[in-house]
């Protein structure tokens, strides 16, 4: 009998400042994307929502917390870049507390970056999900 497919479910979070800079953490450690910008970001859980889940990695990643009624979706991304993912990513404007590194073994810079200039060193999922969100595109798919 053939293996069913299957995919791996993730979250990512586009905090956006007021001066539209949006919250961007550089990867170290981790065997994935180290050097890289990206979002605060994970999986997620067995018997997690999806704002749960961000919720949960907002709080360990950075140290802030949010409210699930405060959190938007802004689009979906299938990608088979170096696995078959599903990349959910949302929103959030509100915040409580000082955005801080928590895991210094994973994340060696967090900083506001202005959204119209980020970095080249960035996720390329992530620079797909600024772009669809600037431009109101709710589903993508890329490496097929």
């Amino acid at each position: 009998m053939k293996e069913r497919f299957s995919v791996h479910l993730t979250i990512g979070l586009l905090i956006i400042n007021e001066k539209n800079e949006i919250l961007m953490m550089k990867r170290c450690n981790t065997g994935y994307m180290d050097g890289m910008y990206g979002f605060i970001s994970g999986h997620v859980e067995e018997g997690e929502s999806l704002k749960q889940a961000i919720a949960r990695e907002t709080l360990e990643e950075a140290g802030i917390k949010i409210k699930e009624e405060d959190i938007e979706t802004i689009c979906m991304i299938r990608r088979s870049d170096n696995d078959n993912y599903i990349n959910f990513f949302l929103k959030c404007n509100k915040f409580e507390g000082t955005p801080t590194i928590m895991e210094k073994d994973k994340c060696d810079d967090l900083r506001w970056i202005d959204i119209n200039n980020i970095p080249e060193n960035t996720i390329t999922a992530e620079k797909r999900a600024i772009y669809n969100y600037k431009n109101g595109i709710a589903f993508d798919e890329y490496g097929f």
